[in-house]
């Protein structure tokens, strides 16, 4: 399989590179687009769907392809895939449940495919907070077995954090789940679950929640221990505009097998002292707090990454990332040291975006949806 990963500024900047690819001899057949909301997303799907590449699309917070990143941009990674290898399934859950649509959509995976592997994305209204990423890995695990391979990223939408958008080559949803299905016998799909992120203090549990909501830590009020943690006295009125995100509340919850995973928090409700949760949290979760990220934590994913590679042989032919766009917020400008450390070790065409919540297994566990994480994924035809 050859990949190659191109990025523009525009539509005609990315027909231009396409169009000069295709008069080198080289002939797509998948294309992973991940664009900026602000892009003319129709001329993107119009001008791969004229050249019979099929497309797995998703708006994004970020675009980057090897070393650069952008921001309102487009990225894209062409693979010369055999279309009998793969196949792409959407579907509009916004009038369905959007588990038994997974379901759905599993079974039609299984049908084609004895073994399946899987690249997710879903796309949301971020406002209303809805939080599908836990129970579609599940969904797909109930047909599928849980030692299924997924990996991928909620689609973003340049920090609006208003609504966003999957694609292919017939349709784009703002409440859809997009599947790339792949032939796990004739497509090796390997990837990383790294966060680098360090827990520190005591382990606490959370004692009473509301759905995605915090009302106690220890028995104590939740926004009040978040708060201390913080070194933060807010009135009510204060509260409504702060949003831990930006300040780093990062929870690291414990799961019986395998890494933790990380855990963001959304926004404090000082009337009823809880604190909202960027993903699924329950009643019994062991979580600690996190310390924020310095540069050992970049040059810990690479060696983890590096250690990967030598003691699996992997030999891609091709790189996908999926980056929480809170570690842009995190990192700043040291999150290129991240994805280009990644790259590195590979040195292979890549593409990537910073997403709502990723999805991916985690080290000696079971698949998990994330925050604050980057999900690397290695693909290479058999």
């Amino acid at each position: 399989m050859k990949a190659k990963s191109i990025k523009g500024n525009s539509a005609e900047e990315i027909k231009t590179d396409l169009i000069q690819s295709l008069a080198e001899g080289y002939m797509p057949t998948l294309a992973f687009v991940f664009i900026s909301i602000k892009q003319d997303l129709e001329a993107i799907t119009k001008l791969l769907d004229q050249y019979n590449i099929q497309i797995f699309g998703a708006t994004s917070g970020g675009e980057f392809i090897n070393g650069e990143i952008g921001a309102g941009t487009i990225a894209i990674l062409l693979l010369d895939l055999d279309p009998s290898n793969f196949m792409v399934l959407l579907e509009d859950y916004s009038d369905k449940d959007p588990e038994i649509l997974t379901q759905t959509m599993a079974l039609k995976a299984k049908e084609r495919f004895k073994n399946p592997s899987f690249i997710l994305s879903i796309s949301i209204h971020v406002v209303s907070g809805s939080d599908y990423g836990e129970p579609i890995i599940r969904a797909i695990e109930s047909v599928t077995g849980s030692e299924t391979i997924i990996w991928g990223g909620c689609a973003g939408d340049d920090f609006a954090f208003n609504e966003t958008i999957v694609f292919s080559n017939e349709q784009s949803l703002s409440r859809g789940i997009l599947l790339l299905v792949l032939d796990g016998d004739k497509i090796l799909v390997k990837g990383q679950a790294a966060s680098g992120q360090k827990a520190v203090g005591t382990e606490k549990t959370i004692t009473k929640t509301n759905g995605n909501w915090v009302n106690e830590i220890d028995n104590q009020p939740a926004a009040e221990m978040a708060m201390k943690y913080l070194g933060l006295h807010l009135t009510e009125d204060e509260a409504e505009t702060f949003y831990p995100v930006d300040n780093k509340i990062i929870f690291s919850v414990s799961r019986n097998q395998g890494d933790p995973v990380l855990r963001g928090a959304g926004i404090i409700n000082l009337k009823n002292k809880s604190i909202s949760i960027l993903g699924s949290i329950k009643e019994g979760d062991k979580i600690r707090l996190t310390l924020p990220p310095d540069f050992e934590v970049i040059e810990e994913v690479s060696r983890n990454v590096e250690k990967m590679k030598n003691e699996e042989f992997l030999d891609p032919d091709a790189l996908l990332m999926f980056s929480c766009i809170g570690r842009l917020g995190q990192f700043g400008p040291l999150v290129c040291d991240e994805i280009e450390g990644i790259r590195k070790v590979f040195n292979v065409p890549m593409a990537g975006f910073f997403t709502y919540g990723e999805f991916g297994r985690t080290k000696n566990g079971s698949n998990e949806f994330h925050n604050h994480t980057c999900c690397w994924v290695a693909v290479k035809e058999k």
